[in-house]
C-alpha cells in the first residue's frame, strides 16, 4: 500500500504553494498597473513607491517558483507584467529599456512584456500630445518602430508571442493616427 499520510501532506504543500504563487502574482499584476498609471500621469514618486513593493513581490515569486518549478506557468504572466512596468519605468526615467538579465526574467516573459509596454507607451504619448508635447510622441513612435523590427527579427514560433508582435504593429498604427490628427491642427490644445 502507499503512504497516504505522506502523499496527502505533500499534496497539501503543493496546493498551498500554487495558491501562494497565484496570489503573489495577482499582487505583482496590480502593482505593475499602478506603476504604469503613475508614470502615465507623470507621478514618478508614486511609481517609485509601487516599484519597491512590486520588487518585493517579484522576489517572493522567484523564490516560490525556484522551490516549485512545476508552477512556473502560474507566474509567467506576472513576470511579463513586471517587465512591462519596469520597461516603462526605465524608459520614462532613463530613456532606455532594461535587459532580461537586469530584470532577472527569461526570454518569453521579457519579449511579451516589452511588446505590451508599447501599448502603455502609446498611452503616455497620447497624454503628452494632449499637453502639447508632440516631440515626445514622435520619439516614442521611433522607439516602437525599432522594437517592432527587433521583435520581428526574433522570428517567434509561439502563437501568443506572434500575436504580441502584431500588437506592437497595431500600437504603432494607433499612435501614427493620433500624431496625424495632432499635426493637422498643432496649435489647438485641450485645457487640463
Amino acid at each position: 500500500m502507499i503512504n497516504v499520510e505522506s502523499i496527502r501532506n505533500r499534496l497539501r504543500e503543493l496546493e498551498k504553494a500554487r495558491d501562494e504563487i497565484i496570489e503573489t502574482g495577482i499582487k505583482v499584476n496590480r502593482l505593475s498597473k499602478s506603476v504604469i498609471y503613475s508614470l502615465i500621469r507623470g507621478d514618478v514618486e508614486t511609481a517609485r513607491k509601487y516599484i519597491r513593493e512590486m520588487n518585493d513581490m517579484v522576489g517572493k515569486l522567484r523564490e516560490l517558483v525556484g522551490r516549485y518549478p512545476m508552477y512556473y506557468g502560474n507566474a509567467e504572466v506576472s513576470f511579463q507584467e513586471y517587465v512591462e512596468a519596469m520597461a516603462m519605468w526605465y524608459y520614462i526615467t532613463e530613456g532606455r529599456l532594461p535587459s532580461p538579465e537586469e530584470l532577472g526574467v527569461d526570454a518569453v516573459p521579457y519579449v511579451n512584456g516589452i511588446a505590451d509596454f508599447t501599448g502603455e507607451l502609446s498611452r503616455k504619448a497620447t497624454e503628452e500630445m494632449i499637453r502639447g508635447n508632440l516631440d515626445f510622441a514622435l520619439r516614442v513612435k521611433g522607439v516602437m518602430e525599432e522594437l517592432y523590427l527587433d521583435l520581428l527579427s526574433l522570428e517567434p514560433r509561439d502563437f501568443e508571442m506572434r500575436k504580441k508582435v502584431d500588437y506592437v504593429s497595431s500600437n504603432i498604427n494607433w499612435l501614427n493616427e493620433k500624431i496625424f490628427y495632432k499635426t493637422l491642427n498643432p496649435t489647438r490644445q485641450v485645457q487640463t
